[in-house]
Order: structure tokens, then C-alpha cells, then sequence
């Protein structure tokens, strides 16, 4: 079947059975509707390409990439995910960096991230994602939990994070925090 556009036929994609990539979609949350009675949750607005891709994502960057043993392998391979990671920077193994938010969690030059390292930018119910900012020099402890919460967190320049560490809000410059949730304890 051929359909006359901008003054061409051309080939319509019914014609061989395949809708278009949008048309797809709209009759899958159309039958949703019809079968479940209420309005289709947030993914089934996605592209066909981002479900499919999303996924591949999330296992690379929670499976492979920190499993990785060589470090400037791992910081290439978080930066190919879209981590904007600086220069000379150290991240061990098994550390855990939002797939969700990579264009949330900013690394800035000459940081040292222990092993085990977790970095949370939402939170159930959170519609807006927020920011993690670690500045240059900073060093932070193994097993610390990063979380952004509400107004997003930084970490100073040269400032230290204790291993254990809960960091839910900022840390200064140049100063050693440590605890659950932190408190600062002495300068650098």
C-alpha cells in the first residue's frame, strides 16, 4: 500500500505490518487502559529505544563496570555511561554510582573514592532529582552512603569523609567529617 506524502508516494509502514515507533507505544497504554481500568504508569511513555537500552545500562554499571580491577578501565567506562568525572581520579571496586541520575553526580579532579562507595540522587517520592558534587581533593572513606535528599549535597575541597560515613548534607572545605550522619570533627 502506498500513500502519496509531499508530493511522493512512498511506502507506508502498515502497509508491511510495522507501525511507527510512537504508534507502538500509544496502543500499548491504549490497551492498558482498556484492560486495567486506570492510567498506565510512568515507563509505558518511554521510547521503545530507552526500554530497551535502560536496562543494558543498569546491568553494566551495577554488574560489570564495578567489578572492573583496573581503575582508569573503570573511571573510562563510568565516564562512557555520562558520569562527569575529572582528572586523576581514584574509584574502587564495588562502588555504587546512581544509574538512574549519571548527569547528577559530579567528580571533580584528584578524589580518592574507597571501595564500596554508595551514591543515592533520588528517593521514593522524590519527584526531583538532585545533585552530588564532590570537589577536588576530596577523599572519601570505604562503605559511605552518599545521599542527595531534597537540596542535594557537596564535599568540600580537600575535605575527608570517614569510613561508614552517612553524608546527608554538605561538607565544607577542608575538613574531616565522620559518623552516622556525619559530624565534622576537625580540620584537615
Amino acid at each position: 500500500m502506498r500513500r502519496k506524502t509531499g508530493g511522493r508516494w512512498k511506502k507506508s509502514n502498515f502497509a508491511v505490518g510495522i507501525p511507527p515507533k510512537k504508534n507502538l507505544m500509544r496502543i500499548i497504554r491504549f490497551f492498558y487502559r482498556k484492560i486495567y481500568k486506570k492510567e498506565p504508569p510512568y515507563y509505558y511513555y518511554y521510547s521503545i529505544w530507552k526500554i530497551i537500552v535502560i536496562p543494558i545500562r543498569k546491568y553494566f554499571n551495577v554488574v560489570i563496570i564495578p567489578n572492573t580491577p583496573f581503575n582508569n578501565l573503570r573511571v573510562f567506562m563510568y565516564r562512557c555511561c555520562g558520569y562527569k568525572i575529572g582528572k586523576n581520579v581514584f574509584i574502587g571496586m564495588k562502588c555504587y554510582l546512581d544509574d538512574m541520575c549519571y548527569d547528577k553526580i559530579i567528580i571533580e579532579d584528584n578524589v580518592g573514592i574507597s571501595y564500596g562507595v554508595y551514591f543515592a540522587c533520588h528517593g521514593q517520592h522524590q519527584v526531583q532529582h538532585t545533585t552530588i558534587t564532590i570537589k577536588k581533593g576530596a577523599h572519601i572513606g570505604m562503605r559511605a552512603s552518599l545521599i542527595s535528599g531534597k537540596h542535594g549535597i557537596t564535599i568540600g575541597e580537600n575535605s575527608m569523609v570517614g569510613a561508614g560515613a552517612l553524608v546527608n548534607k554538605d561538607v565544607p572545605d577542608y575538613v574531616t567529617a565522620v559518623g552516622v550522619p556525619i559530624k565534622i570533627i576537625a580540620p584537615v
